[in-house]
């Protein structure tokens, strides 16, 4: 073995041991998951990659930090919280980038998203690809197999390098798996490489490079599995397995081999990289702390006022603001289920666009969790990608791409770090879908650091606002009433003959008939129909003037925004689809009572029954936000 492999080995392997020592003096806080006796897969594997490529590493990823960039000062001070951390200390052992290296604490969480990355490559046509490290008991996660669909289908340059060492936390591989990895591989059709555990670390290396030559001239997946052992517990402490059964593993680890190979020099170079990590600790341990962190301050939305045009279907409104940003700007990639033509969609909002942007629009499998983590791994790689899913019910199933990747990737590496994506989901009821395609799921992503929700409505010209939700740089959901598909556009000026629509500014509308009401309805999008007709009602009914507004962004909400159409006020409700119980109804009510101390008037929420949306037209109408709902509960809060 070279004097630079087994360097390699032995700076990852004391570094770790230091860490578990560190750990049990009380002189590191948190968790860490060491890779000991998995060295030779990083230092057999990083040597083969190219500044471009794309890693991705996971939760028990030192080992591939260090083969990759030989910084043990970096990683220790992040762990430690000292100055020089590679993310601020913000990361810790878990969470680390560094230019295209990232790494997270979620099983399997990445392999989308590395899917996402080397579709992106395949296209720049570079040669580069995309690695993504998991463990044997990542594959008990679906997101492993919607992954490697995508990528056999697209026939993308992603390597899954998977080691192997026959333990999930503490659970045995034998009761974990059925059956063995090589045969799931190629059930996809993928190319598949093993490397057994006595391989040499450097003929390991050649038949990586090897593999990885054919991935970048094909373009073509493959997964390596590494048979490995891992010696030390699954973190700081947690190991169950007999002490008989490690023994035998550290009997046949490399460094046994390499100590009955070259006694001599592994004292020497064991002697000198101990001394390296005895002084690294001294040296970062005396380092101050890590400054105080915040995030950066949150973007303002700026957008010019275009003019809707009368008429104009929601639909086709929508439909055009989405051409319109493809066109201007090749960065955006829309991806989703059955969106191509003729079909375009379920809604058919994704009409035209395969036809106009062929190698920009991306038709899926069923995979929302997958789909949402290739458009991850796509806004990693510098696009901006707009998702779909079919159906708001079904992003649940995406939850983790959204919340824990999306969300995090913004701020959890120690940095602002723009992360431009958009999630369409339509929602809402009054179609008979029944309970699993009729929800309003946008309260269950509100207060989501850095996820920014948006609602569609007819008073909104999304052509203009589009390109700056992507110009903000969040990823973004955007909310989209199904009922409002088919519904015409309402410009600025008169509404009806009582009704005058204007624009404070172009993400706020807001409808009424004087410049000031004693009664504000603050509704979400998809419910302004409603709203109008109930305030119509109120005020030919009851003398009642209500003015409605609509603010595009629904979170964060913007108190300043409205401020100015509170001031005659006596009463304000916030109206929505969905159920209630940390709504958004919640959210504006704390948001204006926190922002507005000033304010005088009541605030009431109007929202849907809590309870799931039947099938039948008339128990559905028993359940959602209808104008008697409006009407009735306004008259309630007034005792009109």
């Amino acid at each position: 073995m070279s004097p630079e492999i087994l360097r390699s080995l032995l700076r990852i392997r004391r570094f770790e041991e230091r860490l578990l020592k560190l750990f049990d003096a009380g002189r590191l806080g948190g968790t860490t998951h060491t890779c000991i006796g998995q060295e030779a897969v990083p230092v057999a594997v990083m040597p083969q990659l190219r500044d471009d490529d794309f890693v991705f590493s996971n939760h028990r990823g030192h080992g591939h930090y260090l083969a990759r960039f030989h910084d043990p000062a970096g990683l220790l001070a992040e762990i430690m919280g000292r100055e020089g951390a590679v993310c601020g200390g913000v990361g810790g052992s878990q969470h680390i980038r560094r230019g295209n290296y990232f790494s997270t604490g979620v099983q399997g969480e990445s392999l989308p998203v590395a899917v996402g990355v080397a579709w992106e490559l395949k296209r720049r046509g570079r040669g580069d690809v995309a690695v993504a490290f998991i463990g044997d008991g990542t594959w008990g996660e679906g997101a492993v197999y919607e992954a490697l669909n995508m990528a056999a289908l697209w026939t993308v340059p992603l390597v899954v390098v998977v080691e192997n060492n026959d333990i999930a936390q503490s659970t045995p591989r034998e009761h974990n798996m059925a059956g063995t990895i090589a045969d799931r591989v190629r059930a996809f059709g993928v190319a598949y490489l093993h490397v057994g555990a006595d391989t040499d670390v450097e003929q390991a290396g050649r038949a990586v490079g090897d593999a990885l030559a054919r991935v970048r001239k094909d373009s073509t997946p493959l997964v390596i599995e590494f048979q490995t052992a891992r010696l030390a517990s699954h973190s700081k402490g947690d190991d169950t397995r007999p002490r008989e059964a490690i023994d035998a593993l550290r009997a046949a680890d490399w460094y046994a081999r390499a100590v009955a190979a070259s006694p001599e020099q592994v004292r020497q170079l064991d002697e000198e990289v101990i001394a390296e990590i005895d002084q690294l600790v001294t040296d970062t341990e005396a380092r101050a702390v890590s400054p105080a962190w915040a995030a950066s301050p949150v973007a303002v939305l700026t957008a010019a006022a275009v003019a809707a045009v009368p008429g104009e279907r929601v639909i086709d409104n929508l439909n055009r603001a989405l051409r319109s940003v493809m066109a201007s700007d090749p960065r955006c990639v829309f991806i989703g289920e059955d969106v191509l033509d003729p079909y375009g969609g379920a809604f058919k909002v994704s009409r035209g666009l395969s036809t106009a942007f062929a190698d920009r629009v991306i038709s899926t499998p069923i995979s929302e969790l997958g789909i949402a983590g290739v458009g991850n791994g796509l806004s990693l790689a510098g696009q901006r990608p707009i998702v779909e899913f079919m159906f708001g019910d079904f992003v649940f199933l995406a939850f983790d791409q959204i919340v824990n990747f999306a969300a995090k990737t913004v701020t959890m590496y120690g940095e602002h770090r723009a992360h431009p994506i958009v999630f369409r989901c339509p929602v809402g009821g009054h179609r008979g879908y029944g309970p699993t395609h009729s929800q309003s799921v946008q309260k269950h992503f509100i207060g989501v650091p850095n996820l920014d929700l948006y609602e569609l409505s007819p008073v909104h010209d999304l052509t203009a606002l589009l390109p700056a939700i992507f110009d903000k740089g969040n990823p973004a959901m955007l909310f989209e009433s199904k009922v409002l598909y088919a519904q015409p556009a309402v410009a600025a000026g008169a509404v009806d003959d009582l009704f005058t629509l204007r624009h404070p500014d172009p993400w706020t509308a807001v409808a009424s008939i004087d410049t000031s009401a004693p009664v504000v309805l603050i509704a979400q999008g998809g419910m302004f129909p409603a709203c109008l007709k109930a305030a119509r009602r109120l005020f030919l009914e009851h003398e009642v003037e209500a003015a409605i507004v609509v603010p595009f962004c629904l979170y964060p909400f913007d108190a300043a925004a409205v401020a100015g159409l509170l001031g005659a006020a006596r009463a304000v409700f916030t109206v929505e689809e969905g159920s209630g119980g940390g709504c958004w109804g919640d959210e504006v009510a704390s948001t204006l009572a926190r922002t507005l101390p000033e304010l005088r008037a009541t605030v009431s929420r109007i929202h849907s029954a809590n309870s799931i949306i039947p099938s039948a037209v008339h128990l559905e109408q028993s359940v959602l936000v209808t104008p008697d709902t409006i009407v009735r509960n306004v008259a309630t809060v007034l005792r009109l």
